[in-house]
């Protein structure tokens, strides 16, 4: 459910198209208006695999497939009067984007809508290029047949065949075209796109969603591209009537216009799923196919003059056809002939058109679908051509004599006559006629279009680590310069300090200008002089925070559910005794080792005061017990004198007392609360029904196992439980369950247990008859007793830790213990908590230098890991602590005086690249903890995870319960640690510890007014649905991680029963009975345990998976796919574990219910939750501004019904005007209270106490503690029985107001139990959230995925609120999972609200998807591997580092590709590093290295800002500002615009969908009614040039790349037999070439064979159309065209490509007026919502105007917001490094000593001129600079608080106290006025873009 305003409004959409106008352009755009536009904004541009998907079905549509491979600007085919006919490139292209999906390993299928052909085929246009593309379309799909894929065929979506299909496979999304936008100058192109916009609405009103094939971008594993949600409003249509008739019209135009070009139309892909006939002579078959083309051809009614031509045209094809299969792929690589434009159109038209038409019908029809069909038009014409020339020669030379024998019986039978060939004046009649063109051979000879492959000349590198891995590259090329090319030809690089430019020194922080080091280590001094306001600030926040987490660390609970205790650990290097491997995680409960055999030692002879003291203390010990005694025998006349539940309810109330601790009163106090419970089941009034029976068997059994669970009971309690058992007919079980179970005799209770058998006729019988169990023991405890059965795994007492744990658990104590690296995945609630606080602790005891770094994904989960940490461990050091926190927005304790290190992933990256800690710290890091390790495939932030586990310094512990097939990865990842020398282990536990049981809920039409949370009723609508039953969904399989509970066991094997139990087919008997649990469980002599369910289980899904299996007649597999036909009887057993409600309402419940029932129906589905006792819950909505209107939702149900019930309720009237009165008498009661206080006598209690106004008698009364304006319990979530008042939650609010950053609203929910959780709330707030929930007193919170990810929030509910297409398998069992938490609950609840019942089927029988990964290694982590090594003088640790990256095997988990791939990379990423001035020859970084390496995660724009910095576009821009031009001047105002704009095209980039960005009419009306221009205004004209010239020096140095890995490939192959080869199909051979060398090479294959281009790198089949290894144009074109042996990661290369495309609008003729191709294709256009904000600051506008998201707004701006400052800081550090340089060089010629002087800041800017020559003046000018940053910012050397410039929330980012946004840096001296003038602009834009955005936020 989208909460945005982006859903289309059908309210306009009758009177949108009732006005259209204009035929069927008017028609289009009234649609697009009313309908298309709205769902292109409300799309969105996603990861379909990482975000969406997974490993779901989906489809690829197959004309839009085609569109891609046809529209392909490089290929050569289908264009106006161009014979080409390059087939083979096609076959290249479709192969290549098809790759890109089975590559990534995607569940996909492609299907074919005929209706949607014209689009393909571009009915209307030009008759040939109709015809060539009908062909292309019809071979194409012949070879798409052979490629294994899936595939089928469909008229429309109104196919029944579609409907059954898509009934079955359930494809979750259609990956296709949406039409683009119209070329309203060709007359059909609107028809085309409107019946296509037509399809697409159709398609959206049902369940499937589409993604567009379109600018689909392939990023590493990623696809990312625009996804357009189903509607899913029921079956009606939102256009009127007669729109719908105007629509219908379209699809008919275009059948008569095809029609009339093609009156024939068969189509090949309506009948291939028909019986193919068998062709039984391949040979006959070809020569029947050309006889029928060629007398088609002879047949057209031509000229008489034409007739030679035509006779001559017809006679070449038919050599064409028979000697193409002999001809290889190379031989095939034909440059174009220049012929005369009249013989080409004629050609084209007149007979190309009527030949593939004709071929077309053909190979449609039964005898020819299986013929091989081959036409390659530059191939066709140059052999006309040589023919034409060369007709004098025998034909049997030309062609060979076996190819012409065919020739003539071919060209006999067509011409009805003997003549071999075309009389002699035919041929050459056709050379004049062409216009005599030239030959390719006979000007370029035989060596024609080769070219050798010279490598390109490296530019001196020269480093001893890294030299010694990198390939070398041959000869050097004489026309390359020796050093870094200059930006510009003839001028200087900007920012350049000397010859060789500036040295860079990465020793400050990214966005200020702080010391990395702490001044003890080299880094600057601390700071001085801070005000008394910024240390008062900075006090409070100190305060307000490690409030805070002591708050949240009192919440936190262990694996038990009890609250931690802090363990004090002395510090290593003290004599505290440390023993080794035995921390103490948990203080409760003590878990004792088994007992041992203990040798009986001799008596120790005690001295007389050991034996006193031992008396005395036996003494007290047994006093102590008498008192006990006496406590409880007082206690037990009490009870006896109650009624039976009030003995029960005080019963539990005195278990609680301390008392209850000691062994035999709590035995005593157990046994009588067993026999309570005996009573209770006597004494109801129906103690024989079922739902009776049911009830007290199971709490009778429940206390049973409790009592014997302890190991120890009385004689009495042990006769009472075998009395029960053998009513209940347990009696086989009573060995096992008393076995190890210490008797206590001697002891008999204070009370007589309930009577419950007697003797009748000398034999025992029953007093009560019913009290007992009805069913066999085995099937009552699946059906009742799943919940407490005992879940261990193979427990073990273990002296490690004090639980026991599990087999899996133990393995990963030994693991720690021995020091290896480890990979362990868990699903949720198994107890994955304790190994990272083991890890932990084993360092703080072991060292006090050693350093753990746990890494978690969101920030949340950091604060809450570091509260955990802060309530479990004490260490005190000197000037060190036990933990600190370091994210990107703040800092508690120094990282680099701390133990345990807890972090965010990019910081933890960032250290590891940071040189100067590359001695000092990265060395004592010994244990690096990454949880929730699946976050490497995310589609943001991925790869740096890849570089922390390539880059660790130590063994790790991946941490995760969410990793689809995790052998995948943990094989790459075993590589990796390999390589460092750790030895890894793989852990897998599948099993979760409590069960999730899951539930829909059915929304009410009409539901009822809402009145209390005590009057509600129960719904009834919560309803139950079995895991098994999802298998309904169609195209379902089981999954790994389907886990049923033992009830669902046993509802399944009776649904077995009832359908295979009556002698069906499909399940024998002898199947049936092993599957019955009696026999399966027989033999048990104990209680069924959790571990046996598991094993029955298994057996279950096993023959399910069989049933499935059998309509395919496949093995059992448990991935076998369900065919839901009316055969399988397996679906008749799913159809019986349907809950008869939702099987009822079917296919009623597969919509999206509309906003206003969903909103409604919430209360009552929380009032059921309520009325269960199934709070609390967390509702998870994937929308944060959802979030908001849920929880305020919530509120006013709440607050409407509270005010009616006090606006109705007289007792609530009483008690106001009772308190009304009460408070009308405070005068009184005052002067009352005066009075007494004056009658007491003097001296006596004088000043003790103050009178109390509010008390008349010194008794407490309700009214004092009354608070009308309270929220009332009966109105609330709030529960009542927390420990935590209303009164501090009053306290809580006021410290938050404090900052004035929360809004009221959310207070308000507070009150009421309700919270909200997203990362867009105050940190602070969210951190009460969390603690208020933990502690109870919030019941309901509504939340994003921020709480799904590890936070510490048990629950006994989780909602899925709403769906979204965020919500992926793998985010399902994340959410899912925070219910029955470990230690709280022994069952979750999973509720699916609002949800089309589909979709929840579809996430209950996901998969989860392989990880996706990245290619970690782009040219900014070479440069920045280059800066730590060269920074950090080598350091032992990272040169080891470098060393086992540059030998692994693979370096990423999702990439096969090589060492020799990697090499390579490096090798010219090194070199392309060069030449952009970023690295010297030695590898230390230069010049602009921090605006490159700290913007790394924008790879290329951060490379593309470096070149345009080095080429002086900024100082272009703000040429003609002085160092004394005031900022408010209009020429700084438009530099700045100007940079924004610069800035925009670079980072924070959104492409518009075309949907909006070609609709002019719509975009005018957007920019008329609000002041956002919306689609981003074009780079200025000299950035755009600038940024084609670097891009052309990239290609260049990759295309080196290319030719050197070709180099190296040849090298270690024989031959060129791999050139030729596709991406999916592989090799591609000739069919029929003869390579005997003794037979002499007919003239005309010979002559192709010297004419033809060959090529080095690019590959041959798209060579085919022409092009050569020397015409590349882009780094896109060279990945996608190489060979498919030469890796290239366009993703991994500073590629350009997509800033340039969107950087120029260019009309949509560009490329037919410059005959340039390759421009044909719009480029997309990006957002301007970046460029908008800060010329109009609206954000409302931005999300009204520019379709941003409410809720992401503050995220982008942020992003934003920390480049400019990056790119501001880097600056200023260039600046200072720069001119102490030049201050260095100057001293040095002048040989002056350097002096120091400091100097204050004047202004907002020094003016003082740059031509000083006073030493001192440079040096204190250069050196104020850090002294005046360090007063402003403060030291890194704080050890408690320190806020960083980052990632904080909206509420709280733009702080008073920002550092960085309000910092006055000083000209350093020697700085050029350019230089400064471009400086003072970035910088004014910064902090302008900086208040704007903080004005947002006001």
């Amino acid at each position: 459910m989208d909460f945005d305003d982006f859903d289309e409004r059908p309210q306009d959409v009758a009177e949108t198209t009732k006005n259209a106008s204009g035929g069927i352009e008017g028609i289009l755009r009234a649609f697009d208006k009313a309908w298309y536009v709205g769902r292109g904004r409300a799309s969105r541009r996603m990861d379909l695999l990482g975000d969406y998907a997974g490993n779901e079905l989906f489809l690829i549509d197959g004309e839009s497939l085609f569109q891609a491979v046809l529209d392909d600007p490089l290929l050569a085919l289908g264009r106006e009067n161009d014979c080409s006919f390059q087939i083979l490139h096609a076959y290249h292209t479709l192969e290549r984007i098809l790759s890109e999906y089975t590559t990534r390993s995607t569940n996909f299928e492609i299907v074919f809508f005929y209706e949607n052909r014209h689009l393909t085929l571009r009915t209307g246009d030009d008759p040939f290029v109709v015809a060539s593309r009908t062909l292309a379309r019809t071979l194409l799909f012949k070879h798409i047949l052979k490629l294994n894929l899936p595939v089928n065929s469909f008229r429309s979506l109104v196919d029944h065949r579609w409907k059954d299909y898509e009934n079955e496979k359930k494809p979750m999304f259609i990956l296709m075209n949406d039409g683009d936008f119209p070329d309203f100058q060709n007359p059909m192109s609107a028809h085309r796109v409107l019946a296509q916009r037509k399809f697409v609405s159709d398609l959206l009103g049902g369940s499937i969603a589409m993604a567009l094939l379109k600018g689909a971008e392939y990023a590493d594993s990623k696809i990312i591209t625009f996804v357009y949600e189903p509607v899913r409003q029921g079956a009606g249509s939102i256009f009127p009537p007669l729109f719908l008739r105007a629509l219908a019209t379209v699809q008919k135009d275009l059948e008569t216009i095809l029609q009339e070009v093609m009156p024939k139309e068969a189509d090949l892909l309506c009948s291939h799923l028909r019986d193919h006939d068998a062709t039984v002579d391949i040979e006959n078959a070809q020569d029947e196919f050309i006889t029928l083309i060629s007398k088609r051809l002879l047949s057209m009614e031509v000229p008489k003059s034409a007739q030679p031509i035509l006779a001559s045209l017809t006679f070449v094809n038919i050599v064409h056809f028979l000697q193409l299969p002999t001809l290889t792929v190379q031989d095939r690589s034909q440059p174009s002939i220049s012929i005369k434009a009249s013989a080409s159109q004629n050609i084209c038209k007149a007979f190309l058109a009527p030949l593939f038409f004709e071929a077309t019908r053909l190979l449609a029809t039964a005898p020819y679908r299986n013929l091989p069909y081959d036409f390659d038009g530059r191939v066709f014409l140059t052999s006309l051509v040589y023919l034409s020339q060369e007709s004098s020669l025998d034909t049997k030379v030309l062609l060979g004599e076996t190819l012409a024998s065919r020739v003539s019986r071919i060209w006999g039978a067509a011409r009805g006559e003997g003549n071999l060939t075309p009389t002699l004046v035919e041929l050459p009649a056709v050379a004049p006629w062409l216009g005599r063109p030239t030959l390719p051979g006979a000007v370029q000879g035989p060596s024609a279009g080769q070219e050798p492959a010279e490598p390109l000349q490296l530019l001196p590198f020269t480093n001893s680590v890294l030299n010694k891995h990198l390939p070398s590259v041959s000869r050097p090329s004489s026309d390359l310069p020796n050093t870094p090319a200059s930006p510009q030809d003839g001028q200087a690089a900007f920012m350049q300090f000397g010859r060789e430019g500036t040295m860079f020194s990465d020793t400050k922080h990214w966005h200020n200008q702080k010391s990395i080091l702490p001044p003890h280590l080299g880094g600057d001094v601390k700071e001085q002089g801070v005000t008394p306001w910024v240390a008062s600030r900075r006090l409070r926040k100190q305060q307000q925070f490690m409030f805070n987490l002591q708050m949240q660390a009192a919440t936190i609970t262990g694996a038990t559910g009890s609250a931690l205790k802090q363990v004090v650990i002395p510090p290593a290097g003290s004599n505290a005794k440390v023993t080794k491997g035995t921390p103490a995680l948990e203080k409760k409960p003590v878990v004792k080792p088994p007992p041992k055999s203990i040798k009986k030692d001799k008596p120790v002879k005690l001295s007389s005061k050991q034996l006193l003291l031992q008396k005395i203390q036996d003494q007290k010990l047994a006093e102590a017990n008498d008192n006990s005694k006496v406590w409880w025998k007082e206690k037990l006349l009490v009870l006896e004198g109650m009624k039976l539940e009030a003995r029960v309810q005080e019963l539990g109330n005195l278990l609680r007392n301390k008392r209850s601790d000691e062994e035999m009163l709590k035995l005593e106090m157990e046994l009588y609360q067993l026999h309570l419970e005996v009573q209770r089941w006597v004494q109801d009034s129906a103690p024989s029904s079922s739902e009776t029976r049911d009830k007290y068997s199971l709490s009778i059994m429940r206390l049973i196992k409790k009592m014997l669970d302890r190991k120890v009971v009385t004689a009495a309690s042990k006769e009472a439980i075998t009395t029960i058992l053998i009513l209940f007919g347990f009696e086989r079980y009573l060995e096992g369950l008393f076995d190890g179970v210490r008797i206590l005799d001697g002891a008999s209770p204070s009370f007589k247990f309930v009577k419950l058998m007697k003797t009748r006729a000398g034999k025992p019988t029953p007093v009560h008859e019913f009290i007992a169990i009805k069913e066999g023991p085995i099937e009552w405890q699946l059906r009742m007793f799943g919940e407490y059965m005992d879940r261990s795994m193979d427990s073990a007492y273990d002296r490690r830790v004090p639980f026991h744990p599990d087999a899996w658990q133990r393995r990963v104590l030994d693991c720690i213990d021995a020091n290896h690296s480890m990979l362990v995945v868990a699903p949720t609630s198994a107890g994955k908590t304790f190994i990272s606080f083991y890890a932990m602790e084993q360092i703080l005891r072991s060292s006090d230098d050693d350093i753990l770094v746990y890494v978690a994904p969101t920030k949340a989960l950091v604060t809450q890991i570091a509260a955990e940490i802060y309530a479990r461990f004490s260490k005190k050091l000197d000037s060190k602590t036990c933990w600190a926190i370091h994210t990107r927005d703040y800092r508690i304790n120094d990282p680099q005086k701390c133990q345990i290190l807890v972090t965010v992933p990019e910081v933890l990256s960032i250290m590891l690249l940071s040189p100067p800690l590359a001695t000092v710290w990265t060395p004592k890091i010994k244990r690096i903890v990454l949880d929730e390790i699946h976050s490497i495939g995310h589609q943001e932030g991925g790869s740096v995870w890849e570089q922390i586990l390539l880059l660790a310094p130590c063994p790790i512990i991946g941490l995760s319960a969410t990793i689809g097939s995790p052998k995948i990865f943990n094989d790459w990842l075993e590589a990796v640690q390999t390589a460092h020398g750790f030895k890894h282990t793989f852990i897998n536990h599948p099993h979760r510890y409590s069960h999730l049981r899951k539930f829909y809920y059915v929304l009410d039409d009409a539901p009822p007014e809402f009145t209390s949370l005590s009057s509600h009723e129960v719904t009834g609508r919560v309803r139950f649905v079995h895991p098994v039953s999802a298998l309904a969904f169609g195209n379902a399989t089981l999954p790994d991680d389907l886990s049923m509970e033992a009830r669902d066991t046993l509802s399944l094997y009776r649904a077995l029963v009832d359908v295979f139990g009556r002698g069906k087919g499909g399940m024998d008997k002898g199947e049936l009975e092993r599957l019955d649990p009696n026999v399966f469980f027989a033999g048990r002599k104990d209680l069924l345990r959790q571990k046996d369910i598991l094993e029955y289980e298994a057996v279950l899904k096993h023959a399910v998976a069989g049933l499935l299996a059998g309509a395919l007649g496949g093995e059992p597999q448990s991935d076998t796919k369900a065919l839901p036909s009316s055969e399988n009887l397996a679906f008749e057993v799913i159809s019986r574990l349907q809950d008869p409600m939702l099987k009822k309402l079917g296919s009623k419940l597969d919509v999206i219910p509309e906003r206003g029932l969903f909103m409604e129906n919430l209360i009552h589905m929380l009032a059921d939750l309520h009325a269960k006792n199934e709070l609390p819950a967390i509702l998870f909505n994937y929308d944060r501004s959802g979030c908001e209107i849920i929880g305020k939702a919530i509120r006013e149900f709440l607050d409407d019904a509270e005010t009616r019930y006090k606006q109705t309720s007289p007792s609530w009237q009483r008690k106001l005007a009772q308190w009304e009165v009460w408070k009308a008498g405070a005068k009184e009661r005052e002067r009352q209270a005066a009075e007494r206080q004056k009658k007491r006598r003097p001296g006596k209690g004088d000043g003790d106490e103050a009178p109390d106004p509010g008390a008349s008698s010194g008794t407490a009364t309700w009214e004092q503690s009354f608070d009308p304006n309270q929220p009332l319990a009966d109105f609330s979530f709030v529960d009542q029985k927390s420990s935590y008042a209303m009164s501090e939650l009053d306290q809580d609010i006021q410290k938050l107001r404090w900052g004035g950053k929360v809004p009221e609203w959310a207070f308000d929910l507070l009150r009421r139990g309700i919270g909200v959780h997203h990362s867009g709330m105050n940190k602070g707030y969210r951190s009460l959230v969390e603690a208020l929930f933990r502690r109870g007193f919030l019941r309901v919170v509504v939340a994003t995925g921020t709480l799904a990810l590890g936070i510490n929030a048990p629950a006994k509910t989780t909602v899925f609120c709403g769906d979204s297409p965020y919500l992926t398998a793998l985010e399902y069992r994340q959410c899912a999972g925070r219910a029955g938490r470990r230690g709280f609950d022994l069952l979750g609840n999973v509720i699916f609200y609002g949800f089309p019942m589909d979709r929840v089927q579809r996430l209950m029988v996901s998969k989860l998807p392989l990880l996706g990964g990245g290619f970690p290694v782009t040219s900014t982590l070479v440069l920045r591997l280059c800066n730590l090594l060269e920074e950090s003088n080598h350091a032992p640790n990272v040169v080891k580092a470098i060393d086992a990256l540059m030998s692994l095997p693979r370096v990423s988990f999702s990439s096969d590709v090589g060492r020799d791939y990697l090499v390579h990379h490096i090798q010219f990423s090194i070199e392309y590093l060069r030449r952009n001035g970023l690295l010297n020859e030695e590898g230390k970084p230069m010049n602009l290295f921090a605006v490159a390496g700290h913007l790394y995660y924008t790879e290329p724009s951060n490379l593309a800002l470096v070149g345009l910095l080095r080429a002086g576009i900024l100082h272009g821009i703000c040429k003609g500002i002085q160092a004394n031009t005031d900022l408010e001047d209009i020429r700084v105002e438009e530099a700045k615009r100007v940079y924004i704009l610069l800035m925009a095209h670079l980072f924070g980039r959104k492409i518009l969908p075309s949907s909006l960005s070609e609709n002019e009419a719509e975009l005018k009306g957007l920019t008329s009614k609000y002041p956002s221009k919306v689609v981003l205004p074009p780079m200025p004209e000299v950035a755009r040039i600038s940024l084609e010239r670097q891009a052309k020096d990239i290609l260049q140095v990759f295309v080196g790349y290319a030719k050197a890995f070709a180099t190296s490939k040849s090298q270690t192959s024989s031959g060129n037999e791999t050139l030729a080869t596709l991406p999916l199909s592989g090799a591609w051979a000739p069919q029929d070439r003869d390579d005997d060398t003794d037979v002499e090479c007919p003239k005309l294959t010979a002559f192709l064979r010297q004419a033809s281009t060959r090529t080095t790198i690019r590959s041959p089949f798209v060579a085919n159309s022409g092009l050569q290894d020397g015409d590349f144009t882009t780094v896109q074109e060279l990945a996608d065209t190489v060979r498919t042996d030469i890796h290239l990661n366009a993703h991994a290369i500073p590629c350009f490509d997509g800033i340039l495309a969107s950087a120029a609008t260019l009309t949509r003729d560009r490329g037919t007026k410059t005959g340039n191709p390759r421009l044909k294709t719009p480029p997309p256009k990006l957002n301007g919502y970046l460029y908008d904000f800060y010329i109009h600051g609206q954000a409302k506008t931005i999300v009204n105007a520019n379709g941003i998201r409410s809720g992401d707004l503050w995220y982008l701006f942020e992003d934003f917001r920390l480049t400019l400052l990056t790119v501001k800081s880097a600056l200023e550090q260039l600046l200072v490094k720069a001119s102490v340089e030049a201050l260095s060089a100057r001293n040095a010629k002048n040989k002056k000593p350097m002096k120091a002087k400091k100097r204050r800041v004047k202004g907002d800017w020094d003016d003082e001129s740059s031509d000083d020559d006073s030493d001192d003046g440079i040096i204190g000018s250069a050196l104020d600079t850090d002294t005046v940053v360090q007063s402003e910012l403060g030291s890194q050397d704080e050890t408690l608080l320190n806020t960083d410039l980052g990632e904080g929330t909206e509420a709280e980012t733009f702080d008073d106290e920002m550092p960085g946004a309000q910092e006055d840096f000083k000209r350093p001296t020697g700085v050029a006025d350019a230089d400064w003038a471009v400086y003072r602009v970035v910088s004014s834009a910064c902090k302008e873009f900086d208040l704007k955005a903080r004005d947002m936020w006001a």
